[in-house]
């Protein structure tokens, strides 16, 4: 027998303290609900409910330590559904580490002044690392080298290196320097459209958990992959 599960909202106005109803707003709840399941069901069976207690609200279901170190009393996990998709949110200072920051760099030779600026962070799958260093190199062929997963990827490398160094062609000084720009525009990248969907996700800013971040996740493969390497280094922070 199938289920269908409903999100009813309803607007009241109450005038000498009668309510009138106002309005009824029912949506059929999809792939977050059940995204939201599997996410419990995995966190149960690593054993995550016997170090940290769990905090259900009308958005959002949230963790946190059950015997708290000294300033770690906030969430540590936050699941939110939404209607096709989950999101999870995890502390910064867990999740950095395992991010990879896709850079642009700027230098203004008039006034000497340089600064790299982030147009995207995504967390790759570890299972699927030569999967996302492959589709990324079909969609932007100047990528020569398979780079690290982690840490900072310099979209244009080539304007780096000629900024300090000059001209890096075949008849300079440098010319065994072998280094092109992967995009030569911040406008032309689409952390979105990095590369095989399924091999990466994008790593985002919470703004109701300032000191999270935040990834969307639709498919099952990937929550699992997520869920099981964040939920263990969580575990071990106890």
């Amino acid at each position: 027998m199938s289920k269908i599960i409903y999100d009813v909202i309803q607007r009241f106005e109450v005038e000498d303290g009668i309510p009138r109803l106002l309005s009824t707003n029912i949506q059929v709840i999809q792939g977050g609900e059940d995204l939201l399941s599997l996410a419990t069901t995995m966190l149960a069976q690593l054993g995550f409910y016997e170090k940290f207690e769990e905090n259900r609200t009308s958005q959002y279901i949230g963790y946190k330590f059950k015997n708290p170190k000294k300033g770690a009393k906030r969430y540590q996990l936050i699941i939110t559904p939404r209607k096709e998709g989950l999101c999870v949110a995890i502390s910064k200072d867990i999740l950095e580490g395992d991010t990879l920051n896709l850079e642009y760099f700027y230098g203004n030779d008039a006034h000497y002044d340089v600064y790299w600026s982030t147009l995207g962070r995504v967390w790759i799958l570890p299972s699927k690392e030569n999967i996302f260093w492959q589709s990324i190199q079909t969609r932007y062929p100047n990528l020569l080298e398979i780079a690290e997963t982690t840490g900072s990827l310099i979209l244009n490398k080539r304007d780096e290196l000629e900024y300090h160094l000059g001209d890096i062609g075949e008849n300079s000084d440098f010319p065994e320097i072998k280094v092109e720009n992967i995009i030569d525009s911040p406008e032309k990248f689409d952390v979105n459209s990095l590369g095989s969907s399924d091999s990466y996700v994008v790593v985002n800013d919470d703004s109701l958990f300032p000191y999270s971040w935040q990834v969307y996740i639709t498919s099952t493969e990937v929550l699992k992959e997520f869920i099981g390497y964040f939920a263990k280094i969580l575990m071990e922070q106890c």
